[in-house]
């Protein structure tokens, strides 16, 4: 008797907490989600200084309450649930080194539909710099073990860089223990970045091994543009870095329509305006021929185009033609990385005393049996150097300069001399009486003492007659 009321009380009990679990279940079912955007997750970094967009997706009809740093922004869900509010331009959190750990502020957003309601909250969000960075492989490769190796003498990297982030799948803070999960370009750039303007770094990373530049456009198919970029268009960014072009070596001047279209294409639909985009020119691969004084080979034409694209509003190029390896993948990104952190420290953060680059062909003239030509960024001269590994351009005034060509008026392309005068340079060939054209490095992997700046920036491969 006693067991049978035991079995009875027990199965009562039973039947009162399933009743409880539905009633809680439907209850759940009711409350009214939020997916937020992709970019919106824990230890992220926001924009400074513009209005930052925050959006995402609930039930059609909800109304959404995002507050953040003081702020309250208002907007209902449309038929398909999508959202959006702008919260207002913030300044920027300041950091006294770039070991500090900032505390950081809460985004909290609540969903409302009937009666119910559902909060979410992400945490650690600090307000800086934001960068995209994107292309394929040499974009894509992880630092490792290797943060500390591979740097210039006398040059130190600890990893405890909390308020330098990473955004992948998630927010990745940089501590010595995530570091070696950051990308090696993206990471010496974000980290030069953080050094000399002191305010939280955001790197959003987008790359894919061997991917083409057709997939990250916003037009035709673009499966990359669609699966990696899309998601975050409008986030807030200070501007874009691509390095990508192995896989459209082929293409050679074709190129040039096909980045246009990129960088056009992203600032289109950020609706930033022409924000900063900057990019690799492809460094040297394999070895060049030394019986062909034309060039042409290899890689020669895909960085004309490169070169060619300095002409799109707004953009920047960094020349790594000294970096380059046999085979792909060139182990030393530190230099990449630094060089397109000079161009953004110089164009948009006002470091004026730096040289943004190195010696760019400005321009030409015959005189006489020579040709000069002129340049941007030689300011303070030039120099023939030659480079090892991580290590900084070594001098080396009595060698020749190589991979230096004149054209002369029967169409024959000769090797030439060139003579360092000032910021200029002057080529010639005793065989060339009547010169029209001139070209530098214009093969795949010019190897040697090349032209420098005195700033310790390679000079830009160059044909003055175009492909």
């Amino acid at each position: 008797m006693l067991k049978q009321r035991w079995m009875i009380i027990t199965g009562a009990l039973a039947l009162c907490g399933s009743v409880v679990a539905l009633y809680a279940e439907e209850k759940n079912q009711h409350r009214p989600a939020i997916e937020l955007g992709l970019p919106f997750a824990d230890n992220a970094v926001f924009q400074q200084q513009m209005p930052v967009p925050v959006w995402g997706k609930s039930p059609p009809g909800a109304k959404i309450t995002v507050t953040f740093a003081g702020q309250t922004k208002v907007a209902g869900s449309d038929k398909d649930g999508s959202w959006k509010v702008v919260l207002d331009a913030l300044p920027a959190d300041k950091l006294t080194s770039v070991s500090e750990a900032l505390p950081g502020r809460d985004l909290t957003v609540v969903a409302e539909l009937a009666g119910e309601k559902e909060t979410r909250t992400v945490k650690n969000i600090l307000i800086g710099e934001v960068w995209l960075c994107a292309g394929q492989s040499n974009m894509a490769g992880k630092l490792g073990g290797g943060v500390g190796r591979r740097l210039p003498d006398g040059s130190t990297l600890t990893g405890n860089y909390p308020a330098l982030r990473q955004m992948g799948a998630p927010w990745l803070v940089c501590t010595p223990e995530s570091v070696g999960q950051f990308k090696k370009t993206s990471f010496y750039f974000g980290h030069r970045l953080h050094q000399e303007i002191q305010v939280p770094v955001g790197i959003i990373h987008a790359a894919v091994g061997g991917s083409n530049i057709e997939s990250w456009l916003n037009a035709g198919s673009g499966k990359n543009f669609g699966a990696l970029i899309a998601p975050l268009a409008g986030y807030g960014v200070r501007g874009a870095v691509w390095y990508q072009g192995e896989s459209n070596e082929k293409d050679g001047r074709h190129y040039l329509p096909k980045l246009r279209a990129l960088i056009l294409g992203w600032r289109q639909v950020w609706g930033q305006g022409d924000f900063p985009f900057y990019f690799v020119q492809l460094p040297g691969i394999g070895v060049s021929p030394t019986n062909n004084p034309a060039g042409g080979d290899g890689r020669a034409e895909i960085r004309q185009a490169q070169f060619e694209a300095l002409a799109i509003t707004n953009t920047g190029m960094a020349v790594t033609i000294d970096v380059g390896a046999v085979k792909e993948h060139p182990p030393n990104k530190y230099d990449t990385g630094v060089r397109l952190a000079r161009l953004a420290l110089h164009n948009v953060y006002g470091c004026k005393e730096l040289v943004p680059s190195g010696p760019l062909y400005k321009g030409h003239r015959v005189e006489g049996d020579k040709i000069r030509v002129f340049f941007t960024n030689a300011e303070h001269g030039l120099m023939l150097a030659t480079k090892q590994g991580q290590q900084p351009p070594v001098e080396t005034p009595e060698a020749k300069l190589k991979w230096l060509a004149i054209r002369g008026a029967d169409g024959v392309w000769h090797w030439a001399e060139g003579a360092i005068d000032g910021a200029d340079l002057v080529v010639s060939c005793k065989d060339v009486k009547e010169p029209v054209a001139v070209r530098y490095a214009y093969t795949t992997h010019p190897a040697g003492s090349l032209l420098y700046n005195k700033d310790g920036l390679p000079a830009a491969p160059f044909s003055s007659c175009g492909y």
